[in-house]
């Protein structure tokens, strides 16, 4: 079985993402280390001027959620993430790892 993993930019600092597509944080370590390096031609510890690896806190939950959908239901880009819980019922949840470097 083939993941499709998403890493959308989150915030306006630069040092969070939201993972999707992947149970595993492993996996999700990897797939923002590579997508900061096809977005900035940077690796993250160049971007954020690191002397160490760059460790990253992962918060894994069942059931976020976007408010500030569109008409078709998709997120805009200054949508807010929530725990699907903080939100009106409909509202579709999903998982996914909020990370932050």
């Amino acid at each position: 079985m083939n993941e499709t993993i998403t890493v959308r930019d989150i915030g306006e600092d630069g040092d969070q993402w939201l993972v999707t597509g992947t149970t595993d944080a492993h996996s999700a370590d990897e797939a923002i280390r590579q997508h900061v390096e096809n977005v900035t031609g940077e690796t993250i510890e160049a971007l954020l001027d690191a002397d160490d690896l760059v460790e990253f806190t992962f918060h894994e939950n069942h059931w976020w959620a976007w408010g500030n959908l569109d008409e078709n239901g998709n997120p805009w880009e200054r949508s807010l993430l929530y725990a699907a819980a903080d939100v009106c019922d409909d509202h579709a949840g999903f998982h996914g790892y909020l990370v932050s470097a």
